[in-house]
C-alpha cells in the first residue's frame, strides 16, 4: 500500500572504541566490536534505514589511548570505521571528550554522519559546539524528526581544559524546548540521548539520587511527543515502551544493536511499532573491510602494550573484584604510593574499575592498562578531618550484609555496575563496620596511630573525576586544589614502574572491612 510506510531505526551507543572482537587483556575473540556489529549492521540494513549512535564511541579502549598519544593530523579511527559502516547521526557522549577537544575534533569533523546536539553551545555564539540542533529525515514522504542531547553532569567529571568554551545546558530542558519546536513540522520524532534512566522503567521508583545525572525517566514521563527515545550512559540493555514512548539502550562496547521497525499509516498518521529489539553478536563474523581500515593503528597498539616496563616478584592479577575490595588488593598500594610519591601528599586514594587485570611477574603496558583503565589525571586537593571522614563514609556505602556477608550494595550493581565507586585510601588506618547504619561505618580513623581529628588538615591526591565531585562527592569539590597536575595517572604508573624496574609492593594492611 501505498500510504502505509515501513521504517527501520538502528541504535549503538557507549561503544568507548572496541572494534576488534578481542580482548586486550586476554587476546581471547568475544561478541563485541565495530568489525562484528558492522556485518550485522549491513545484514538488516536497507535504504529505509536510520543508524544513529548515542556516544561515548572515541574513549575507552587502549586501542583509544594509544591513538590519543599520536598525532592528530588525521581522521580518528573511529570516524573512518562509522563512515564504513554507514552512519546517518551521531551524539556526543561525555567521555567522548576526554582525551581533549582536538581529539574530539579529529572524529566529529571526518564524520560523513550528521551530529546532532542542541545542550552543548559555543559559549560565544550559542550555536552547537559542533553540529546541528535538529534534522529532519523524510522516508517516502513521511517526515522524521531527529534531536540529539548529551547529559550536562560533564562539569562534575571532566577537565576544564577540555570543555572550556563550551556552555553545557540542562538536558531535560533543552530537548523539552527541540521537541516543542520540531514535533508539529514531523510525522514521527527520535530524541537521542547520551544519559540513562534515573527510574525503574516498570514502577517509577527512583533508582539513585537524583542528581540530574540521568533524566531518561523525567523525558519519558514529561515531555510529550516523543515517539522513540535512544538512551545510552548506563551500559544498560534495554528496550520497551513507556507512556507512549518507545525506548532503547543497546550496553556497550558494540556488544548489541536495538532494531525499531515502525509501520506509518499516511491517511491516519499513526504508527504501529512492529519490532523493538536487541540483537546481539552471536555466531557474527568480523567485517574484513573494517578490520583491515584500522589494521595498521591496531598491530601498533598490541605492539605497544606488549612492551616489558618492568617486574615484580610474584603475579599480582585481581581474580576476585570483591575480594580485592574487601581486603585491599597489593597494587591498590602501589597505586597510592606513586601518586604519593609524585605529588608529596599526605594521603592518596583510588579505585578499580569495574573489570581489571593486575600484574604479572613481567610487567607490560597491558598489564597497566588493563588495570588502570580511565585517562585520569591527578588533582592534590586540602581536605580537613571532617570532610576525610565524609569521604570515608561515603566510600564506605558501597557494602551491605546479606544473610551474613559482606557483599557490593544494590545500587553499585543496579542499574549501573559501578565497582569503580569504592576507594581505598592510604597515608591512614580505618575500620569499616559494614553492619552500622550509612554514615556512622567508620569506627575508626587514624594517621600513624593518632586519632584524626575534624579540623586537622591534610594534602589528599585523587584523580580529577573525583576531584571534581564526580560519584555524588560534592563536598570534596568544594575543597581547595593544592596542584593540579594535568599529568594522566597511568603515565605516572608507566614512568614509576620503567625507572624503578624491579617492584616492590608497598603494601600496607591499613583498611579493616568487618561484619
Amino acid at each position: 500500500m501505498k500510504n502505509i510506510v515501513t521504517f527501520k531505526i538502528l541504535h549503538t551507543s557507549d561503544i568507548h572504541g572496541y572494534i576488534y572482537p578481542n580482548s586486550y587483556t586476554t587476546k581471547q575473540e568475544g561478541d563485541f566490536g565495530l568489525a562484528k556489529l558492522s556485518t550485522l549492521i549491513k545484514s538488516v540494513k536497507d535504504e529505509k534505514t536510520i543508524l544513529i549512535d548515542s556516544g561515548d564511541t572515541i574513549q575507552g579502549s587502549p586501542l583509544t589511548y594509544y591513538y590519543s598519544k599520536q598525532d592528530q593530523d588525521n581522521a580518528n579511527p573511529l570516524a573512518n570505521v562509522l563512515n564504513e559502516i554507514g552512519f546517518d547521526y551521531v551524539t556526543i557522549g561525555n567521555h567522548d571528550f576526554n582525551y581533549g577537544k582536538e581529539y574530539l575534533l579529529g572524529y566529529l569533523n571526518h564524520l560523513d554522519a550528521k551530529i546532532l546536539n542542541c545542550n552543548l553551545l559555543d559559549i560565544k555564539t550559542k550555536n552547537p559546539f559542533k553540529g546541528i540542533t535538529e534534522d529532519i529525515m523524510i522516508i517516502d514522504g513521511v517526515k522524521i524528526g531527529l534531536i540529539g542531547v548529551t547529559t550536562h553532569y560533564i562539569p562534575n567529571w571532566e577537565q576544564p581544559s577540555n570543555i572550556e568554551n563550551i556552555d553545557i545546558l540542562d538536558a531535560f530542558e533543552s530537548t523539552k524546548k527541540q521537541v516543542n519546536s520540531l514535533r508539529d513540522k514531523v510525522d514521527f520524532l527520535i530524541v537521542s540521548y547520551h544519559g540513562g534512566f534515573e527510574r525503574d522503567l516498570e514502577t517509577n521508583e527512583l533508582l539513585t539520587i537524583d542528581t540530574s545525572e540521568n533524566q531518561g525517566s523525567k523525558i519519558l514521563n514529561e515531555i510529550e511527543g516523543i515517539d522513540l527515545l535512544l538512551t545510552g550512559h548506563q551500559h544498560r540493555s534495554l528496550f520497551g515502551t513507556r507512556n507512549k514512548t518507545i525506548y532503547t539502550q543497546p550496553g556497550y562496547n558494540a556488544q548489541n544493536l536495538a532494531v525499531v521497525v515502525i509501520e506509518y499509516n499516511k491517511d491516519s498518521k499513526s504508527y504501529q511499532v512492529l519490532e523493538n529489539k536487541l540483537l546481539d553478536l552471536q555466531n557474527i563474523k568480523a567485517d574484513q573491510k573494517v578490520l583491515d581500515l584500522v589494521k595498521e593503528i591496531e598491530d601498533e597498539t598490541q605492539k605497544y602494550l606488549d612492551t616489558p616496563v618492568g617486574h615484580i616478584e610474584n603475579d599480582l592479577l585481581i581474580l576476585d573484584q570483591l575480594d580485592a575490595r574487601i581486603n585491599k588488593h597489593p597494587i591498590i598500594s602501589l597505586i597510592n604510593h606513586i601518586q604519593m610519591k609524585y605529588t608529596n601528599a599526605d594521603i592518596a586514594l583510588c579505585g578499580l574499575a569495574n573489570e581489571v587485570s593486575g600484574f604479572r611477574k613481567d610487567i607490560s603496558i597491558r598489564d597497566v592498562i588493563g588495570t588502570y583503565v580511565y585517562p585520569n589525571t591527578l588533582v592534590v586537593k586540602k581536605m580537613d578531618g571532617r570532610t576525610l571522614k565524609l569521604a570515608l563514609e561515603k566510600t564506605a556505602e558501597f557494602f551491605d550484609l546479606k544473610d551474613g556477608e559482606i557483599v557490593v550494595s544494590d545500587e553499585f550493581n543496579h542499574p549501573k555496575l559501578q565497582l569503580y565507586a569504592y576507594d581505598m585510601y592510604d597515608g591512614i588506618e580505618y575500620t569499616i563496620k559494614v553492619g552500622n547504619k550509612k554514615g556512622e561505618r567508620i569506627t575508626s580513623l587514624t594517621k600513624n596511630g593518632i586519632t584524626i581529628n575534624d579540623n586537622d588538615e591534610f594534602s589528599v591526591c585523587m584523580n580529577n573525576y573525583r576531584s571534581s565531585g564526580g560519584g555524588d562527592y560534592f563536598f570534596i569539590k568544594d575543597c581547595e586544589v593544592i596542584n593540579d597536575t594535568q599529568t594522566e595517572i597511568i603515565d605516572l604508573l608507566v614512568d614509576y614502574i620503567v625507572e624503578t624496574k624491579d617492584i616492590k609492593i608497598p603494601h600496607k594492611d591499613n583498611i579493616k572491612v568487618i561484619k
